[in-house]
């Protein structure tokens, strides 16, 4: 029986001590073994399998035709690795910090989104310009953080700005003379309907991007999220031309919203405490 899946001699291999491989089949053609990346290894096992040998396709097979060229295709991965891991950690100390103080800024966040709800400000009406002012501070330091990860990522430069953006608005929207005037309001509302989303947009897309190569899963979780969140948005905002069942399209988007709203909480904090822990686990 061949030592290897593809039936090439071990001794052939010029790679085999530069990768410290046991042999194929003890190393990398066993699953989690040594990278269990061997993709002749991986198709016969999908097959059923024990060689490349008994496979009928195996005259055909241009898999196996590289086959001399696995190892070095293996050598070059683990070197590329190694590359995506040494910027992970040159990256993580940074991003550690601040996305863990993005996640902590929910707390002022939540208490600013109670002051101006509209059945506490029928309450309280006092409560209102107090709440779009703590608002406005939150969104404004949030911005300046996102700036700030720009060094890692270029797209939280966007976002940061957006931010900002939406934190200056804000900020107007509390000036005595515009407070209550409809027009103002209503201009300020569109275009915070149209900046907001382009900053999530560019944040959800740098969280993204920075962890590709440490944890991919929740990369391609973020950027799922931004396509839930803008079909709830779209909702919401299309919902309000249709009566009845627009009404009840409007409801469904703003729960919608308040789901995806702590979906993003637990993403970034798992995006935070992934960047925080990186270095004490080893990686670097």
């Amino acid at each position: 029986m061949a030592e290897t899946y593809c039936g090439k001699p071990c001794a052939e291999c010029k790679e085999k001590e530069i990768l410290s491989c046991p042999g194929c089949k003890s190393g990398p053609g066993r699953p989690k073994a040594h990278g269990g990346d061997c993709r002749l290894a991986q198709c016969c096992r999908e097959k059923g399998h024990w060689e490349c040998a008994t496979c009928g396709h195996n005259k055909t097979c241009t898999t196996l035709r590289g086959k001399q060229y696995m190892p070095e295709y293996r050598l070059k991965a683990i070197e590329s690795q190694k590359m995506i891991a040494a910027e992970i950690a040159k990256r993580a100390p940074v991003l550690g910090k601040w996305l863990w103080v993005l996640f902590w800024l929910i707390i002022p966040d939540t208490l600013a989104s109670f002051m101006t709800n509209d059945t506490i400000v029928g309450w309280f009406p006092g409560l209102y310009i107090p709440g779009q002012m703590l608002t406005s501070i939150s969104v404004v330091i949030y911005g300046i953080i996102l700036l700030r990860l720009t060094s890692e990522e270029e797209r939280y430069r966007t976002a940061g700005i957006c931010t900002l953006a939406c934190g200056f608005i804000n900020g107007l929207m509390c000036i005595p003379g515009v407070y209550g005037e409809i027009w103002w309001m209503l201009i300020f509302a569109l275009l915070l309907a149209i900046i907001a989303p382009i900053g999530l947009y560019h944040e959800f897309t740098a969280h993204s991007v920075v962890l590709a190569g440490l944890d991919d899963e929740l990369a391609e979780k973020w950027s799922v999220l931004w396509k839930w969140h803008i079909g709830m948005y779209l909702t919401v905002l299309l919902g309000g031309l249709i009566p009845l069942i627009g009404l009840l399209a409007v409801l469904a988007a703003s729960v919608g919203m308040a789901v995806v709203s702590i979906v993003k909480l637990v993403y970034l904090y798992k995006t935070a405490k992934l960047f925080k822990e990186y270095p004490s686990k080893g990686y670097e």
